[in-house]
């Protein structure tokens, strides 16, 4: 995969400067070393497995085309990247009609985001389109819901009530940001080839207001990293006990928000005693190859595994994300 990038990369030698980023003193320093106008196209794409008793499903699959657009650049200020999204496919339909109602209310599938000028992740911009639709984006999705499911009118009040609180501007954009980030997690900053560093995330929960603290460590992969690309790894898993009580919380804010608006009178069951004695389960694992003479990554890999065990039972759940560079744009 590495010399197929790499002639595509060739080409960009007669415009650019080579800017040779393995250090001789055994370390290895990720730095964007982008222009305006630069365009590059990668292919998303993700997967959800339940794996439960040994069988696996395939619960869900998406994949989209993202163009990375250099808009300014600012030896001071850093760089401004457009991305658009296009040819999304999504396996599942319900959530495919969702993306599409979304689109018509935006507007659109462009967003900007900001770095350092050594290509380090700063922010999501606001989207455009997004401000004051808020209400009426909640309204698309759960009748986009309600349509695919069939459901009864009778279920649209917990529908909406559930959807308010997880859709917001702020949960929006955060959601963006969390896609984007972590393939520039690892520019401005300089490695050893051997060493390790600690690492401490914190993954927002929805309806809860709190977050999931997830601890581990990344290093370079000394194997695989050469004078063309650098390639690092990291790993990390959340508290057990943590785990499990933000899972109690979140739970525990749906029922009360359901809670709210049935109309039969039936007590909700207690999600403490659901949840006492369930052991939960959260690692995540990510693999990053990233050139060294553009700061461009090249491949980004994450996978996210959950285990549930309750009541003699065992279930887990498998997210694969993987974004690869294409080609130019300009190339197509």
């Amino acid at each position: 995969m590495k010399k197929v990038v790499l002639l595509f990369l060739g080409l960009l030698a007669g415009i650019l400067p080579v800017f040779a980023q393995m250090m001789p003193d055994s370390t290895v320093q990720v730095v964007a070393y982008w222009d305006v106008g630069d365009k590059y196209l990668y292919q998303k794409e993700s997967v959800k497995y339940n794996i439960a008793e040994g069988d696996t499903t395939v619960v869900e699959k998406t994949a989209e085309l993202l163009e990375f657009e250099v808009v300014s650049a600012d030896e001071e200020k850093g760089y401004r990247v457009k991305v658009t999204s296009r040819d999304i496919q999504i396996s599942d339909p319900t959530k495919a009609a969702i993306i599409e109602k979304m689109r018509e209310r935006i507007g659109g599938d462009v967003y900007y985001f900001e770095t350092s000028p050594y290509g380090e992740f700063q922010q999501v911009l606001p989207i455009e389109g997004l401000e004051g639709q808020t209400d009426a984006v909640v309204e698309d999705i759960v009748d986009a819901v309600m349509k695919k499911n069939e459901a009864g009118a009778e279920i649209k009040p917990m529908l909406l009530a559930l959807t308010r609180q997880m859709i917001t501007p702020e949960s929006m954009v955060a959601s963006v940001e969390a896609e984007i980030s972590p393939l520039f997690m690892y520019h401005g900053s300089r490695f050893g080839l051997k060493d390790e560093y600690p690492i401490e995330d914190t993954i927002p929960v929805p309806l809860t207001g709190g977050v999931l603290k997830m601890n581990g460590r990344f290093w370079v992969n000394e194997e695989l990293t050469d004078d063309y690309s650098v390639v690092l790894q990291m790993y990390k898993e959340a508290d057990e006990e943590e785990a499990r009580q933000l899972m109690t919380s979140f739970m525990g804010g749906m029922v009360q928000v359901l809670s709210g608006v049935q109309k039969d009178g039936n007590e909700m069951p207690s999600v403490e005693e659901v949840f006492k004695e369930a052991k939960i389960g959260i690692e995540d694992f990510l693999f990053e190859e990233i050139h060294l003479d553009t700061g461009w990554p090249l491949e980004w890999h994450f996978t996210r595994r959950t285990q549930v065990e309750m009541e003699g039972k065992s279930q887990k759940q498998l997210i694969d994300n993987t974004i690869k560079i294409l080609f130019e744009d300009e190339q197509e």
